[in-house]
């Protein structure tokens, strides 16, 4: 009678493992995607503004949901209307007649503010 009250309590601890487990995935996808949410508006918000080439380069920036399953979520935060102009504009690069232009960070900080952020609403969540 023992071995199945001990056996009962086995199996209703490792129900309720598993239900905080699916709910931390939840709240951790969950969370990151908000994240990647509040990353595409900082990085619109800070993206330089310049004329010609560059200029619908800050508004070309959005996320999307490049990886899932049952444990993980891959967000990929980029530019669709500029994409090859990120590296230049915020590392800087060499001019055609010589010299060179400085780069403008904001890929950088936005993606230190995300990581930053990310960590922390998952404590907060956890912490409940």
């Amino acid at each position: 009678m023992a071995k199945k009250g001990i056996e009962s309590l086995a199996v209703s601890i490792s129900a309720m493992l598993e239900k905080y487990s699916a709910d931390v995935v939840a709240d951790m996808k969950s969370e990151a995607k908000e994240v990647a949410k509040a990353t595409v508006k900082e990085l619109k918000a800070t993206s330089p503004v310049g004329n010609g080439s560059n200029g619908h380069y800050k508004d070309g920036w959005t996320s999307k949901v490049e990886a899932e399953n049952s444990v993980s979520i891959g967000i990929r935060v980029y530019n669709k209307k500029k994409p090859g102009l990120t590296h230049l504009l915020e590392k800087g690069h060499a001019k055609r007649g010589g010299g060179r232009v400085e780069g403008i960070p904001h890929i950088a900080p936005a993606e230190k503010n995300a990581i930053a952020e990310y960590e922390k609403r998952l404590k907060e969540r956890l912490a409940r």
